[in-house]
């Protein structure tokens, strides 16, 4: 064998290694297509928007993107909200002995709170009902994730940890709703930490409750 001819690596021989590479190249072709498909939104609307015309975009076949997206606008809004995606590794950053409201609103002010897009055209895809119904999905997803990292981070029951989850995930879709609602030129982050506080009350809650002798919340606790 010539060093010109490439060397195959076999599953078996580096099964991880490989699984790695795979994965790697699945997200790079997702990340494509919702880009793309973002780009195309902004331009001419979502409702003109064609699932070929964001296949071509992104130099993949439409077969190719049914197999990462259910619809068009799954695809436009994944790009936009893909912060939810990032919210676990932000939140498992956190000092593991910060308070519980200021790791939340410090994860979430990370992820999310850079919003440099135009705020028209925000506007123009939010106000298309598909897309709202959309964002509304996005929102309970992140509701999920955010109710995972609250029940490892303090050991609480799923329910507390879904009632905490939500306070802060709706949070973070109103304040981005009142953003685009406002005419003046406050900042994205304004409304989000505003939005933030209202629901550090109900982390500050479940913190306390669980310290407290009886902690109804407390996993496995029989009420």
């Amino acid at each position: 064998m010539s060093d010109d001819e490439p060397t195959y690596v076999t599953l078996e021989e580096h099964p991880s290694g490989l699984v790695t590479w795979r994965q790697r190249k699945k997200q790079a072709t997702r990340e494509a297509i919702a880009d793309a498909a973002w780009r195309l939104a902004l331009k001419v609307g979502p409702d003109n928007v064609r699932v070929d015309d964001i296949a071509a975009a992104a130099g993949v076949s439409p077969r190719t993107f049914n197999n990462y997206f259910s619809s068009r606008e799954e695809a436009i809004c994944a790009q936009r909200l893909r912060w939810a995606e990032k919210l676990t590794s932000a939140l498992r950053n956190r000092p593991a002995d910060e308070p519980l409201d200021q790791a939340l609103g410090a994860a979430i002010l990370e992820v999310r709170g850079r919003n440099d897009a135009d705020k028209a055209m925000i506007r123009l895809v939010a106000a298309t009902p598909a897309m709202r119904a959309e964002y509304l999905r996005h929102s309970v997803a992140t509701e999920f994730t955010l109710a995972e990292i609250i029940a490892e981070r303090t050991g609480c029951d799923s329910l507390a940890a879904r009632v905490v989850g939500g306070a802060y995930a709706t949070a973070a879709r109103v304040a981005g709703e009142y953003w685009l609602r406002d005419d003046g030129d406050v900042p994205f982050t304004d409304f989000l930490r505003a939005a933030l506080e209202r629901a550090a009350p109900a982390a500050r809650a479940l913190e306390a409750s669980l310290s407290a002798p009886h902690h109804p919340f407390r996993e496995g606790h029989q009420c």
